[in-house]
C-alpha cells in the first residue's frame, strides 16, 4: 500500500472499512443489536500496528515497569456506532528477556484509532500482542479505563497470572 498515491490510499482505506464496518453490523444484526444514531466507518482489529519493537532487558534484578497514557489519549472505536472510545491504557510488567521499546508502544497505541472493536477485544488483543512481543515476561497486565460513556464506566483487565499456562504461549492461539 506504500506504493499507492495518497487518493489511492484513502480510497483503498475506505473501502476496507466500509466491508468491515458491514459485517460488523451484519454480525450485531444476528444478536438483535442495531445501532442507533449514525454509524461511522471504521478499520478491523488486523490493520492495527503489528510490530512492537523491544530491547533486551540483561538484569537480575526484577523490577516492575508501568506505562500509563494520559487519559483520553488511548482511543479506538465503538463497533456499534464508529463513536469514539476514549481512556487510558495502563501496563504493567516485569521484564524476563525483553523491554518494550516505548517510541514504538506509542505508534502501536495510535494505531487503534481507527479500529472498530469492543472495549473488552482491544484489552485482550493489546495483551495478547504484548505478550508476542514480550515473550516471557515474569508477569503482564494491561488494563483500559475508558470515558464514561452513557452512564457506565467500564475498565477492562488482563492479567497473566489469571492465564492458563497453555494459553500464554506465543502466538496466543491457546494451542499447547
Amino acid at each position: 500500500m506504500a506504493d499507492l498515491d495518497p487518493t489511492d490510499r484513502l480510497d483503498d482505506f475506505h473501502a476496507r472499512a466500509l466491508e468491515h464496518t458491514k459485517a460488523s453490523l451484519e454480525h450485531m444484526s444476528r444478536y438483535g443489536i442495531e445501532p442507533e444514531g449514525r454509524v461511522a466507518l471504521f478499520l478491523p482489529p488486523d490493520t492495527r500496528q503489528a510490530e512492537i519493537h523491544r530491547m533486551p532487558y540483561e538484569h537480575a534484578a526484577r523490577q516492575v515497569v508501568t506505562y500509563e497514557t494520559e487519559p483520553g489519549e488511548f482511543s479506538a472505536l465503538c463497533p456499534f456506532s464508529g463513536l469514539p472510545d476514549s481512556g487510558t491504557v495502563r501496563i504493567e510488567y516485569v521484564p524476563g528477556s525483553w523491554l518494550v521499546e516505548l517510541k514504538s508502544l506509542k505508534y502501536y497505541l495510535l494505531s487503534w484509532r481507527h479500529v472498530g472493536s469492543a472495549q473488552e477485544d482491544v484489552t485482550a488483543l493489546m495483551f495478547e500482542d504484548l505478550m508476542r512481543h514480550l515473550e516471557d515476561p515474569h508477569r503482564l497486565i494491561v488494563s483500559t479505563d475508558y470515558t464514561v460513556r452513557g452512564g457506565i464506566h467500564t475498565v477492562c483487565s488482563v492479567d497473566s497470572r489469571d492465564q492458563p499456562v497453555h494459553d500464554l504461549e506465543v502466538g496466543g492461539d491457546g494451542a499447547a
